[in-house]
């Protein structure tokens, strides 16, 4: 089982203490193994809540399709904004 990191406002990644590097969109987040989340958790970001290893996700599904207008992110198939119907483009 793979956990989603939330990545805080002006941060574009991580590196981890083994070398393995993370990076991101601000605001947005990246998979990381429950190993690492479980050592996110114990540093003093994921006590303060500046970074949060708690949200689970399964690796391997398919990418989403993002609406540009309004900044979120949808479902694979919807390849029009269900908010503003405009078109969406590929995760």
């Amino acid at each position: 089982m793979a956990v989603r990191v939330e990545m805080p406002a002006g941060c574009f990644g991580f590196s981890m203490q083994d070398g393995t590097k993370y990076s991101g969109r601000p605001g947005g987040h990246v998979t990381v193994t429950d190993e690492h989340a479980r050592a996110i958790e114990r540093t003093n970001g994921g006590d303060a809540g500046l970074v949060q290893a708690k949200y689970r996700s399964f690796m391997g599904t398919k990418a989403g399709r993002w609406c540009e207008s309004c900044r979120r992110l949808w479902n694979s198939w919807s390849v029009a904004c269900p908010r503003c119907g405009k078109d969406t483009v590929p995760e």
